[in-house]
């Protein structure tokens, strides 16, 4: 009877033990395989980031590539990003309230100058319309629109001019805004609400971008953060940023993606409430 006991127990142990020894390689089986996904990720990340600044050296998109280091091949694709009357330019975050997005209203030169020389490169331009989210029931953005351009019949020597709109689709709020011209929809996008025309000869002095210079259109967020898209009317907006698509591949076959948006330098938005003039100011107290 101990006998039996004896040879039960030692039964068990090594039962307990085999599972444990199994449980444990199992485990470490698992954890390499981890390791080496890990490890084929990162070198496909790496190999991404390889294309991203190969494309941002040379504006140009890269058919195949390979890194004899990493093992590791990556293409990359750059797409120049504008808006159309079919197809509005939608921003890819929400801008802040408080800040401001540029929307080019020229064309950049190879150097990124803006090419703002007469005649204008898109005279058929009339408007734009500028749309932007609602947060919820409470929260509630407005916008400020500023546009900058520069005059044809200026005699001055100082052909550029400012001129600014306010959009407000809360009646409640006392700040002398207009209000948009539709509270629903957006421009189409799925992901803007309210809707506002931009129409260039509305402005006093009126703005005919058949004559005059556009260069930029300013958009900043009041009270609340808003997800911007902006749609042209007449024709297509100019080279807004480049998107480079960027996907690295290991020779086992992970795959990574990276995407980046290369935007052409605008100014900040503290300069949209200076001041400027080439003649000394006077204060008035």
């Amino acid at each position: 009877m101990q006998r039996g006991q004896t040879a039960l127990i030692a039964l068990l142990v090594l039962t307990i033990a085999t599972t444990v020894g199994l449980s444990l390689v199992a485990r470490s089986t698992t954890d390499i395989s981890m390791t080496r996904t890990l490890e084929e990720s990162a070198r496909a990340f790496s190999a991404a980031e390889a294309g991203v600044e190969v494309a941002l050296k040379t504006g140009a998109a890269i058919t195949t590539a390979s890194d004899s280091e990493l093992g590791t091949t990556y293409t990359a694709m750059v797409s120049a990003i504008r808006g159309t009357e079919t197809s509005p330019l939608v921003f890819p975050s929400k801008t802040p309230a408080g800040d401001t997005t540029t929307v080019w209203l020229a064309d950049h030169d190879a150097n990124d100058a803006i090419d703002d020389a007469f005649p204008p490169k898109y005279p058929s331009l009339s408007s734009v319309s500028v749309c932007w989210s609602k947060e919820s029931d409470l929260e509630i953005p407005a916008i400020v629109v500023t546009i900058l351009y520069k005059e044809s019949t200026d005699v001055s020597g100082n052909p550029y001019r400012v001129a600014k709109a306010a959009y407000d689709p809360d009646g409640a709020r006392a700040n002398n805004f207009s209000d948009p011209g539709a509270f629903s929809g957006g421009c189409g996008d799925g992901k803007t609400t309210y809707r506002q025309e931009i129409t260039f000869a509305s402005f006093t002095p009126a703005i005919d971008p058949a004559a005059d210079v556009l260069i930029a259109l300013r958009i900043r967020p009041v009270y609340y953060p808003a997800q911007l898209a902006v749609q042209p009317v007449g024709q297509q907006l100019p080279v807004q940023w480049n998107q480079i698509t960027s996907v690295g591949q290991t020779a086992s076959g992970v795959n990574r993606k990276i995407v980046v948006n290369q935007a052409y330098k605008s100014p900040s938005s503290v300069f949209d409430a200076a001041i400027y003039s080439q003649q000394d100011f006077s204060h008035l107290n």
